[in-house]
């Protein structure tokens, strides 16, 4: 693999795990981010820090963002200062944030005009995929800007990578992926409260759906945190869960999209959200149906019916 220039724009938990793995493959690792402290460790790695959006990205032929929201995306791209006006002829932008397929497309067509690609690259496996360098990638754009970042780019930050088709397809996907799995969680929060008022052992249950027809990533993945009241485990919050809710339902509104279950899961997380649990991971939704059943969905086999 040729050892590239890569200026990483967004240190926060995904966009430093992401420098990290490619300082690792011998990469030249330029840094950004609005809070130095996130970029400290990475400088003592071996990255080097810029002072501002712009500085190095008309050196290096590729430009990460990880950002939290679409507005910060488009104003890091093609506001007043942004990387816009200085990328290098031929280099491809790479958005890894989760953003609205919509801005996707529009920003694709600015950094067209200049000369560069603009892919849309969101990914799933949470922090420890991040870490690990076992990320899926849903990628969108021009297929020879995701051929030519492939292998020194995606190959280094994942192991399932997929090409979604034109500019916006990966957001779309990521979005419809979100969509799948917090319904999912949704249904197993709700599973486990009922088995609870039942009285069946929830430990069982979960490894017994998992062999069956209910089988789902949620309830592969997420019973154990549930049943040991770990709200504050490896998931992101649930602030960011309904961040990306609202933009599936937004979306689905754009396209003229049924979505009956999304947003009746929009409305329950929401709901958990303005009563305080923003901060915990979105697994804390079970205490919703908690409530209105008065059981506790926790490790203990009997019911509190």
């Amino acid at each position: 693999m040729t050892k590239q220039s890569i200026s990483v724009i967004g240190t926060g938990r995904m966009g430093n795990a992401f420098a990290v793995n490619l300082l690792k493959a011998g990469h030249e690792v330029f840094v950004y981010d609005v809070n130095p402290d996130a970029y400290a460790n990475l400088v003592e790695k071996g990255a080097v820090a810029v002072a501002n959006v712009q500085e190095k990205v008309n050196a290096t032929p590729f430009v990460v963002l990880s950002l939290p929201r679409s507005d910060i995306v488009e104003d890091t791209v093609a506001g007043k200062g942004g990387i816009l006006a200085k990328l290098a002829p031929g280099s491809v932008v790479i958005d890894m944030s989760t953003t609205s397929p919509e801005i996707t497309r529009r920003l694709a067509e600015r950094v067209a005009e200049a000369g560069s690609d603009f892919l849309d690259a969101p990914v799933s496996g949470h922090l420890t995929g991040a870490v690990n360098a076992t990320l899926t990638v849903m990628a969108g754009g021009r297929r020879e800007a995701f051929q030519k970042a492939r292998e020194p780019i995606f190959e280094v930050l994942g192991k399932n990578i997929f090409y979604a088709g034109p500019s916006g397809a990966g957001q779309s996907l990521k979005l419809i992926n979100n969509l799948l799995y917090n319904i999912n969680r949704l249904a197993l929060c709700e599973g486990l409260v009922m088995g609870k008022k039942a009285g069946v052992d929830l430990e069982v249950m979960s490894q017994a759906v998992s062999f069956s027809t209910g089988a789902s990533y949620a309830n592969t993945h997420l019973p154990r945190d549930i049943l040991n009241r770990n709200f504050e485990g490896r998931e992101s919050n649930l602030t960011l869960a309904c961040k990306t809710l609202k933009l599936i339902t937004d979306y689905a509104d754009a396209l003229g999209t049924p979505l009956l279950l999304g947003n009746v899961a929009k409305q329950v997380y929401d709901f958990m959200k303005l009563s305080g649990n923003g901060h915990k991971t979105p697994s804390c939704v079970v205490q919703f149906y908690e409530s209105g059943a008065g059981v506790e969905a926790n490790a203990e086999s009997s019911a509190k019916a």
